[in-house]
């Protein structure tokens, strides 16, 4: 690559479309996107569908969108949109400051979020780090996991298992052996047997076969 190539690709503009349905936000961010050295804002709609139509014309690295659209729901649409479009890194920008709507958000394909009292500095950099493959900042990360761990109690907890118990189903759906189990788990056999007899006692079950057909009727892994 030569030197004028180089300078192309080093000062090559971030194009940001935005997806938020109150005028006053879209006007605002269009202004902080394209005021902004190194982003271009290269096009506003005010929901899901609009943008759809339009997004093939000139394609975002990065999309700004809101929750609460009109028609499909930004999470709705982040499934929809990374489907056609999976080299489009999804940026939410919301006002629900909301573990579970997070939660959804990045489950669904978005790569970060953002909230919308942010200081335009923490907005801009978001944008820069979401494109630049940035990894998940800390807070983000850490109210993930604590959306995931509810989950796992709330499931353990509908048949009555500890979180060691509830470890140790899954690898029986796994289809994993004792040994196997031990392993993974980093705990001997015999801890593991006993832990198994504990498990059918409370599921009133016989063999791994019975375990693992009761956890699934309950969808405990969905």
């Amino acid at each position: 690559m030569n030197k004028n190539q180089n300078n192309k690709v080093q000062f090559q503009k971030i194009k940001v479309m935005v997806i938020e349905d109150h005028r006053p936000i879209c006007d605002s961010l269009m202004d902080i996107i394209n005021g902004t050295e190194g982003l271009e804002c290269t096009g506003a709609f005010n929901s899901v569908e609009d943008a759809l139509i339009q997004v093939e014309k000139n394609l975002p690295d990065v999309m700004l969108m809101d929750i609460g659209l009109p028609g499909m729901s930004g999470i709705e649409g982040i499934i929809l949109i990374k489907s056609r479009y999976p080299s489009v890194d999804i940026l939410m920008h919301t006002v629900y400051d909301d573990d579970e709507k997070i939660f959804q958000s990045i489950c669904n394909g978005a790569s970060g979020y953002v909230l919308k009292n942010a200081e335009t500095a923490e907005l801009i950099n978001a944008i820069n780090e979401v494109k630049t493959g940035a990894p998940m900042s800390a807070s983000i990360a850490r109210r993930l996991l604590n959306v995931i761990r509810t989950k796992e109690n709330i499931k353990s907890g509908k048949l009555n298992l500890t979180a060691r118990e509830f470890d140790i189903v899954k690898c029986l759906v796994d289809g994993l052996s004792y040994k196997g189990i031990a392993e993974k788990l980093f705990i001997s056999p015999l801890t593991v047997q006993s832990h198994i007899k504990h498990i059918y006692e409370k599921l009133h079950v016989h063999s791994k076969s019975a375990v693992v057909s009761k956890v699934l009727r309950f969808n405990l892994f969905r």
